[in-house]
């Protein structure tokens, strides 16, 4: 028999890219595809998923992709993927079809996918291999876990999940995860973003009470930013705006289509006269008016910071509008939050935040208490930290060893790592799959850019200067004195001396190679003009300032120019 193989394109020791493969015999399973998006050092480049490569090469044997709910990170890289890969179904909650159908629309893929909407009584019948479900509770309306029958064991993915015993959407299948415990559980890949976060994470109902508060306190108009994603959250904001009278209307295009969409299949059910248009706002009085925006997280193009620059085209921030934030800041966004914040304060608004303000977010993730518990009803035997950083997993693995995972039984796993589950035991192969990443530049997806990154990230930490000289190759002279150009790396006005010394270097080093040396190349001559600026620029600076070479010829028939 042989082994059940285990792999991670994406979503091992990272938050963002999930990409979990299964694969036994003629069967690969997919657990969800999803995209990573960019930090604030990665400039332009909008976020990025795996390579798949390992699955264009062995699509034929691709059962499915199934997945667990409807966020960027677990759902981004589908159209990617079925534009490079064959895949012949999708199992998916039906608000996520609705997510990649939009996507799929967008982006004008035609595809002919299957979407099989899944249910917790859902079994799906491989042969040798099966796959059931169980309902999960996680910041959107539908949201499960997935578990794989093999003939080597069972293996188990929570999704992203969380306890909450006093929902304001779906409860969790307890009695389903039991009895996955019952029937063994061989390896548990489990969310281990708030892992490092001690006891429960927050009840929603208790975050709605203090959202409640601050809106029945209000004397103007009311704009609350969250996730657009967070639909369960948004469901019920709308709701109490409905029973407070207000008048409700969306701003940002991910806010509009997921209201549209949770009213199309019935998750949304406010009456339909509280939703307005733009066009009728001047309708209504500003104490009315309940918005609803995206740029919770101080996106520069969003809704909220077109608002705060004072440039939204219907809306104006005046003095005692409310604004609130349900939210709280990823990592790497803090600081454009507080700009943002501090933008809407000057315009005289009043500002609630999540902490500051009493609960007014929770995250969808569990906290430790609420991962012991998973652990005590699976029971698992091996356990694998998933959809968190390093760090992260490995407090996750120091839960699940509180809670009776043997230590040996508890691995982090690397991107690419291939393991086998055979007969009930699991361990590292020799197997190495790629997994990439490939960048999203614009619109633009390139496996070829990791450079180009690098490049990006050296000009905005240093700067560039660039040199330009002419030579004339037949007589081998320098015509006129080298020029020297730069763009953040020293204010020229105030380094004369310093240009001066650039340029008697450049010069000196460039005449004299091409005196003495007969067979010099233009490749040549320009390194030779980086090795000579670089570190005298480091000494003086303390900066790797990125140098950019052109030589000018000039003695050909017309004059060329070759810029690297």
């Amino acid at each position: 028999m042989n082994p059940t193989k285990i792999f991670g394109l994406g979503g091992m020791q990272e938050i963002g890219k999930s990409t979990l493969v299964i694969e036994y015999d003629k069967h690969i399973f997919i657990i969800d595809t999803g995209i990573k998006f960019s930090d604030t050092f990665i400039t332009g480049v909008n976020g990025s998923i795996p390579d798949f490569t390992y699955l264009a090469q062995n699509q034929d044997r691709i059962e499915g992709l199934f997945i667990t709910h409807g966020h960027e990170d677990h759902i981004g890289g589908v159209p990617y993927l079925v534009k490079q890969v064959n895949v012949k179904r999708i199992y998916a909650p039906r608000i996520a079809i609705q997510y990649l159908k939009l996507k799929f629309s967008d982006m004008k893929i035609k595809t002919h996918v299957e979407f099989i909407e899944i249910n917790k009584d859902l079994v799906a019948d491989f042969g040798d291999c099966k796959v059931d479900w169980w309902t999960a509770q996680h910041s959107i309306p539908d949201a499960f876990g997935i578990r794989i029958k093999t003939p080597n064991g069972n293996l188990m993915m929570t999704g992203d999940f969380r306890f909450d015993y006093t929902p304001i959407g779906n409860l969790t299948d307890f009695s389903k995860l039991k009895k996955i415990g019952d029937e063994g559980l061989d390896v548990l890949f489990s969310d281990s973003t708030n892992a490092m976060r001690p006891d429960h994470s927050p009840s929603e109902s208790d975050i709605l009470k203090d959202i409640k508060k601050y809106m029945m306190q209000a004397e103007r108009k009311i704009i609350v930013t969250a996730f657009a994603s967070n639909l369960t959250r948004i469901k019920a904001i709308i709701e109490l705006g409905a029973k407070l009278g207000k008048k409700v209307i969306a701003f940002g295009r991910s806010m509009v289509d997921n209201i549209d969409i949770g009213k199309r299949l019935g998750y949304i059910n406010a009456p339909e006269e509280i939703f307005i248009d733009k066009k009728a706002l001047s309708k209504y009085n500003e104490n009315e008016l309940l918005i609803l925006t995206t740029g919770s997280q101080g996106e520069e193009m969003a809704a909220l910071a077109k608002m705060s620059y004072a440039k939204h085209p219907n809306i104006t921030i005046k003095p005692k509008d409310v604004v609130i934030f349900s939210s709280s800041p990823i990592p790497g966004n803090r600081s454009k939050c507080e700009l943002l914040v501090n933008r809407l304060y000057k315009l005289g608004a009043t500002i609630y935040e999540n902490g500051v303000d009493g609960y007014l977010h929770t995250s969808g993730h569990a906290y430790k208490d609420e991962h012991k518990k998973i652990f005590e009803l699976t029971r698992p035997k091996f356990f694998m930290p998933y959809h968190g950083e390093y760090r992260m997993s490995v407090v996750h693995g120091q839960t699940a060893i509180e809670s009776g995972v043997n230590p040996n039984n508890v691995l982090i796993a690397n991107l690419g790592d291939v393991y086998y589950l055979d007969r009930h035991q699991l361990y590292l192969s020799n197997e190495k799959v790629y997994f990439g990443p490939v960048y999203i530049d614009g619109n633009v997806l390139s496996k070829a850019n990791t450079q180009l990154i690098k490049e990006r990230m050296e000009l905005g930490e240093n700067g560039f200067v660039h040199v330009v000289i002419a030579i004339n190759k037949k007589k081998n002279i320098i015509l006129g004195k080298p020029r020297i150009v730069s763009r953040g790396a020293f204010f020229v006005k105030e380094e004369l001396h310093l240009i001066e010394e650039a340029k008697r270097l450049v010069h000196g080093a460039i005449l004299y190679t091409i005196k003495n040396e007969p067979d010099w190349t233009m490749p040549k001559l320009k390194q030779l003009i980086i090795d000579r600026l670089a570190p005298f620029f480091y000494k003086i600076k303390r900066r790797n300032v990125v140098i950019l070479p052109t030589i000018l010829l000039a003695d050909a028939k017309k004059d060329e120019e070759q810029i690297d």
